[in-house]
């Protein structure tokens, strides 16, 4: 697994909690995925106590319920992914962090438990060392600097782990390739507009009734004054950790919204601040029942072709030795679900570009215009094999996984355009319902 690994992208702390976790529930799905809920109940629980430690017990409610029912966290809790692990060890290592305040007694437990919590951090994901740069820019400018020094030692012997064990393989996977980073592109409104509905979700629905309640009951707030030192720490964390990387994916694309999850907390904590407190019961209570009557409209809307539907799909309408040729990560979950209905078919299962497939979790740079002349090359190659299997076959017929690269997807369609026929009525449409493809085109 740790030689996966690092031929991939991310640190190894999630998966090696997820291999022991596995050893103790099963490798069923659900027990898979609900590491990543525990995780996600966890950092509910903790933005709600750090909450009441920056403002009170009802604007922490309020944070509380952002999260809770931010479509970023709901996504990340299904994911057998590490980003309900990033989230919870942001919020715990801001909760720590506290301790550098100068009011603050100096314990030398807390100080070896936000070391401890920043090694996890740096070993779940990259983008952990916004956080931790967030809180050194706090420190600086925000907190007085009798316990600069003390900070310091902390940040320091928090990232000495990460550099002797993990670094030496960062540096390689960056020498040998630019492979890892290559699906990244660089952010623009689309990305910023996407990351704002992930942030907040259904709470973009309550700022009507909140603007009205602040109008209304304007003389009974606090000063706008009050409410921004309130909300000082996260605001600045959550400038770090949004704002600092999209500007730098200007130069150098390094954002995503999933990697953006490091300042889902602090968000929910600078908008609980900024909420009127008379009314956050009610408001908690209103943005969960948004929240759930929103979920269970898009999961009925979406579940027409996520991985597990299709998979069944493939499973009915597949005849022995027919094709299926995937040009997106969808094969590795589809197979996964295949591998449990299927009656034992035998199918042909080709990927293209075949860079697809030497990686668990990211593409590769196949998209690279240099490429253009491999790409024609292997496309041929691909063709030639089609036409080989068809002749053994004359009722093979090929489905074909389109749409989420259109600039890769015309490289094979002209090729099966010139030598076989697209069949109306067969296929099948997900536009806006899947990730990786948006429908599946049947050739005979």
């Amino acid at each position: 697994m740790l030689t996966t690994l690092k031929a991939d992208v991310h640190p190894p702390l999630y998966f090696l909690l997820l291999h022991e976790w596995i050893s103790w529930v099963g490798t069923g799905e659900r027990t898979v995925r609900s590491l990543s809920g525990l995780f996600y109940l966890l950092t509910i629980f903790s933005v709600y106590q750090l909450g009441k430690r920056l403002t009170d017990q009802s604007t922490a409610l309020m944070s509380a319920a952002i999260y809770m029912c931010s479509p970023l966290a709901i996504l990340s809790a299904q994911f057998a992914r590490m980003y309900a692990l990033l989230a919870l060890l942001t919020v715990l290592s801001s909760w720590l962090y506290l301790q550098f305040q100068p009011k603050s007694s100096d314990s030398t437990l807390l100080f070896v438990a936000y070391v401890v919590i920043n090694v996890m951090g740096t070993f779940t994901h990259v983008a952990f060392f916004f956080v931790l740069f967030g809180q050194g820019a706090f420190q600086i400018f925000f907190f007085q600097s009798e316990k600069l020094k003390r900070f310091l030692l902390a940040g320091i012997v928090s990232v000495i782990p990460y550099a002797v064990f993990w670094a030496p393989v960062l540096l390689r996977q960056i020498s040998k390739s630019e492979e890892g980073l290559a699906w990244l592109k660089k952010p623009g409104l689309p990305q910023v507009s996407e990351l704002l509905f992930l942030y907040g979700g259904a709470f973009w629905l309550l700022v009507p009734l909140i603007a009205f309640i602040c109008w209304k009951y304007f003389y009974r707030l606090p000063s706008f004054k009050s409410q921004v030192m309130r909300a000082q720490l996260p605001l600045t964390l959550l400038a770090c950790a949004v704002i600092i990387p999209i500007l730098l994916s200007q130069f150098k694309p390094i954002f995503n919204p999933r990697f953006a999850i490091i300042g889902l907390p602090v968000f929910a904590l600078s908008v609980g601040a900024f909420t009127p407190k008379l009314a956050n019961y009610l408001l908690s209570a209103a943005l969960i029942l948004f929240t759930v009557v929103g979920f269970a409209i898009s999961h009925e809307k979406s579940g027409s072709c996520d991985n597990r539907v299709i998979a069944s799909y493939l499973n009915e309408v597949v005849h022995e030795g027919d094709v299926i040729l995937f040009t997106s990560l969808t094969r590795m979950p589809i197979d996964y679900y295949l591998k449990q209905i299927s009656v034992g078919k035998d199918v042909i299962e080709s990927s293209f570009p075949k860079d697809i497939d030497k990686h668990p979790g990211y593409e590769g740079n196949f998209r690279d215009p240099k490429r253009q002349l491999e790409l024609e090359t292997e496309a041929d190659q691909l063709l030639a094999g089609l036409l080989r299997t068809k002749t053994n076959n004359s009722e093979q017929r090929i489905f074909v996984f389109r749409g989420l690269h259109p600039e890769i997807d015309q490289f094979i369609e002209r090729r099966l355009a010139r030598n076989f026929g697209k069949l109306t009525g067969q296929g099948r449409q997900c536009l806006g319902s899947s990730t990786y493809f948006t429908d599946i085109v049947v050739y005979k």
